[in-house]
């Protein structure tokens, strides 16, 4: 079972996703989140932090936001945006663990 909720995403990131995409993000986030840092503390209050921002990292690649747009021609930048989600979650990470994979295991930021 997730530790966090939709409505708990929606708090850090503004978006028009449903709970049900929302979900889908927020069990990849604690698929992470346990294999990297539960096994390295008992703090659930932090890793339910972290859960959040890494469900929110992941949420920006499905809806990329507007970053630039220019004058007369239309020319409009997008933007995933997801590093200040991802470099959130690392820092509330109480292990330490998130931003150093191992064995091969990473999560890539745009």
């Amino acid at each position: 079972m997730t530790r966090v909720t939709p409505h708990d995403v929606a708090e850090v990131l503004e978006t028009e996703l449903d709970d049900s995409a929302l979900m889908a993000f927020i069990s990849d986030a604690h698929n992470v989140v346990n294999r990297r840092c539960e096994p390295h503390t008992d703090d659930e209050e932090a890793l339910a932090d972290v859960e959040t921002y890494v469900a929110a990292h992941l949420a920006t690649a499905k809806e990329p936001r507007v970053s630039a747009t220019s004058g007369a021609v239309t020319d409009v930048e997008l933007d995933a945006d997801g590093d200040r989600y991802w470099h959130q979650a690392v820092l509330l990470d109480p292990t330490g663990r998130l931003d150093r994979p191992q064995r091969g295991y990473c999560v890539v930021t745009t």
